[in-house]
């Protein structure tokens, strides 16, 4: 007799019959347990938005008590500033330059703990791409020693990460993101 097959409708086991008198036990398909939600991969690999991003790694850090005492001030453009990076990724970034922006507003006991987190769009005509800046009024931070490894993960994803000391005190961490392709000459 010839053999067949038969799929079950969640096409997860088949059935072979070899004869009428002699029947396989069904075979199990592969283990679905590295499959990842679909929301979680949409949200990994679609487009984010950067001043929702960061809203969200900022409310994070508040919910869990690293941020207490720091006054947040948020600087949004009105329109959407999209960026195509990997969500988790690009997110650790930012709780690294806003966690070492709190560690040096810390450090200073005489000054008010403010904390500034500017998004700005991409030049219109290319010539830049969106920016993402954390301001602070803390300490002085030592780029070797508190931002290198960032810095270095933030070159992986095609940005880059910049720190400086404000004259008036604190720091200026800035995530410049690629320009478009377009010149705008």
């Amino acid at each position: 007799m010839m053999a067949t097959s038969a799929t079950t409708a969640t096409a997860r086991k088949t059935l072979s019959v070899e004869s009428p008198t002699e029947m396989v036990a069904p075979q199990t398909a592969p283990s679905l347990d590295n499959v990842v939600s679909l929301d979680a991969y949409l949200r990994e690999t679609l487009p984010l938005d950067l001043s929702e991003l960061a809203q969200d790694v900022v409310a994070q850090m508040l919910t869990e008590g690293r941020l207490d005492n720091v006054d947040i001030h948020y600087h949004l453009p009105t329109e959407t500033v999209k960026v195509e990076l990997p969500r988790r990724q690009f997110a650790q970034i930012i709780e690294h330059m806003v966690a070492t922006a709190a560690a040096a507003m810390k450090a200073l006991t005489d000054r008010a703990h403010v904390l500034r987190v500017i998004v700005e769009p991409a030049d219109p005509f290319g010539d830049y791409g969106p920016r993402l800046r954390v301001q602070d009024t803390g300490a002085s931070v030592i780029v070797e020693d508190a931002m290198q490894a960032t810095i270095e993960r933030a070159e992986t994803l095609g940005t880059r990460l910049t720190v400086k000391n404000r004259p008036t005190g604190g720091n200026i961490f800035t995530v410049e993101l690629p320009a478009e392709q377009v010149r705008s000459w």
